[in-house]
């Protein structure tokens, strides 16, 4: 079975471009306190369809494995969503209201929409998740590929082959030079190189207007969507950019927090750290402990017993702990932005963020709960 192709991010970048594309910014919310979560009372036939999807809800829909092989689509009440057609299964969970199919009778792939209807007709030998408004798709034949809208149209015939996974943000994508250097340019939607191949292994994709490149001394700075230099090499890692502000790491190996123009706003003095989401960042401690700061770095959620956390979501967080021998189980729960626990400390770490108030509690391979959050008022 094909799947989709990504190459050389983690799964937790490319959930930050895909939210970024889809609303064409990373915005900062007051979330509601979360009150309470719901759990559905009945364990979801779930796993994640590896490695390329998550245990999220997209456009209200759940992509997951069942225990006999079959892949689904869930809707929020538990229940398969929708009968796909004769042949027709799924192959991606859905990213701009269209989600990759595969016609077995064929082998070709195409893609849905929400109800299940097919959208874009098998006719594909290859076929990526929409991002930016295009997706990658290639002819059978291996001669042909080219940039699609959501309706099939052709926006940009590709008069040369990109090693590339085509998420699009603010119209580039990062793209490996030929030839196997490992260098990085990025490519648009026009389907043309649009800043050249410079950059090392580290280089993400553009949020807010800027891209964490790495150059060829292994340190890290930021550039602009025409490829200018906005913020000089000199940090030994940094993060993307998320409400305004990025992470960087020091040479002393220490963490803080950058602005768009440079100027370090929150001290280096973290061991690891995440990116902003709805006022709040997680951050850890010398002895590997995780809490939340804001924007002027105060610690607002302390450091507890969890050792790993994850960003804010419609005002939840995923946080637990995990045993770094893998011989104890995972235990994690959510938070809301007050840091009250607010689920038993029974899930896995491949539990998922709130999207449009629901989630997935992993409680073991193969077997999940839909969590439903209860607001409570303004924070």
């Amino acid at each position: 079975m094909i799947r989709l192709r990504k190459i050389g991010f983690t799964l937790l970048a490319v959930s930050l471009l895909a939210i970024h594309a889809a609303t064409g910014q990373i915005a900062e919310a007051a979330a509601p306190i979360v009150g309470s979560i719901k759990v559905s009372g009945t364990p979801l036939d779930f796993e994640t369809v590896k490695p390329d999807n998550d245990a999220a809800f997209h456009e209200g829909l759940l992509f997951g494995l069942q225990a006999d092989g079959t892949e689904v689509y869930y809707n929020t009440s538990g229940q398969p969503a929708f009968t796909l057609p004769e042949h027709i299964v799924p192959e991606a969970e859905f990213a701009e209201q269209r989600a990759v199919v595969q016609d077995t009778a064929t082998g070709l792939f195409g893609f849905i929409n929400t109800k299940g209807d097919i959208a874009v007709p098998c006719v594909y030998a290859s076929a990526g998740n929409f991002s930016g408004g295009v997706a990658h798709v290639a002819l059978p034949g291996g001669s042909e590929e080219a940039l699609i809208d959501r309706h099939g149209r052709t926006v940009a015939a590709l008069t040369e082959k990109f090693s590339s996974d085509f998420i699009f943000t603010e119209g580039l994508s990062t793209a490996y030079a030929p030839g196997g250097s490992g260098l990085i340019g990025y490519i648009n939607t026009a389907g043309r190189l649009a800043i050249p191949y410079q950059y090392h292994s580290g280089s993400r994709g553009f949020t807010e207007g800027l891209a964490v490149v790495q150059n060829k001394a292994g340190l890290y700075g930021y550039i602009g969507t025409s490829g200018q230099t906005v913020i000089p090499f000199q940090y030994k890692s940094a993060g993307m950019f998320s409400e305004g502000l990025a992470a960087v790491q020091n040479a002393k190996g220490k963490w803080g927090f950058i602005n768009k123009q440079g100027k370090l706003v929150i001290d280096y003095k973290y061991a690891n750290t995440g990116s902003f989401s709805e006022g709040l960042v997680n951050v850890y401690n010398s002895a590997g402990k995780a809490g939340f700061i804001n924007k002027a770095g105060k610690l607002v959620i302390g450091y507890q017993i969890y050792n790993h956390a994850f960003s804010f979501r419609e005002g939840a967080a995923l946080v637990g702990i995990s045993d770094s021998t893998g011989k104890k189980a995972d235990q994690y729960g959510y938070i809301n932005t007050s840091g009250k626990l607010l689920t038993k400390l029974i899930y896995t770490r491949e539990s998922s963020p709130f999207s449009g108030c629901y989630a997935v509690g992993v409680t073991e391979i193969g077997t999940g709960y839909i969590l439903n959050k209860q607001g409570a008022g303004k924070r």
